[in-house]
């Protein structure tokens, strides 16, 4: 699976990542408040602990997911699926849990699709686990990125339009696109400066 094709699919989950975790969420939240009678006082911490894990990891999890399928929709349910499954399944250690579990039903997917093509190599479990919250910070802070900065931005990298293109329909010169493009991947650097070569080959 070629690098570039992963960021290409990165990319195209960022216009969606506000309305995809709260979907995500909402859906969760309804399982959670179905079982929530059937607990003990114990099971309740339980599922708080859940709540809190699910709102820090869901997204990192998701860009995690996707590295594999290149699929939004399949990364959203592989996660999804994780997290219902620990439910019922008290891990002792629930990231690392979480994060295998996405992982073998992201290969489990792609083998189910894609039987004759050889598995895409995976990082050791600790980078892994740091690089997808390194990913999810840096969409975090495009996000956060001023309007006509992250649109100049995501315009050129994402839909791939020329400055002229961009500029024309921004109503803008290209000067002001070149300069918007510099200072949000100048913003990026310093916010997430563990992303830098990330950043520098995608964008």
């Amino acid at each position: 699976m070629e690098r570039d094709g992963k960021l290409v699919a990165l990319v195209k989950f960022q216009d969606n990542a506000i309305d995809w975790d709260q979907a995500g969420e909402d859906k969760f939240f309804e399982e959670l408040e179905a079982r929530n009678s059937t607990f003990s006082v114990f099971g309740i911490l339980y599922i708080m602990e859940l709540e809190k894990l699910f709102k820090e990891y869901y997204r990192p999890l998701c860009l995690y997911a996707l590295r594999f399928t290149l699929d939004t929709d399949a990364a959203e349910d592989i996660v999804q699926e994780c997290f219902t499954a620990l439910l019922s399944h008290r891990a002792d250690k629930p990231i690392p849990y979480l994060y295998a579990s996405v992982r073998n039903r992201s290969l489990m997917w792609l083998r189910s699709r894609k039987p004759m093509e050889e598995l895409p190599e995976d990082l050791p479990m600790e980078e892994a686990i740091d690089r997808s919250l390194e990913d999810s910070r840096l969409w975090d802070a495009v996000e956060k990125l001023p309007e006509q900065r992250r649109k100049c931005l995501v315009m050129s990298k994402r839909d791939c339009m020329s400055y002229a293109d961009i500029a024309q329909e921004l109503g803008i010169s290209q000067n002001t696109v070149r300069n918007n493009i510099s200072k949000a991947l100048e913003a990026l650097r310093k916010t997430v400066p563990a992303s830098l070569d990330f950043i520098l080959f995608f964008f």
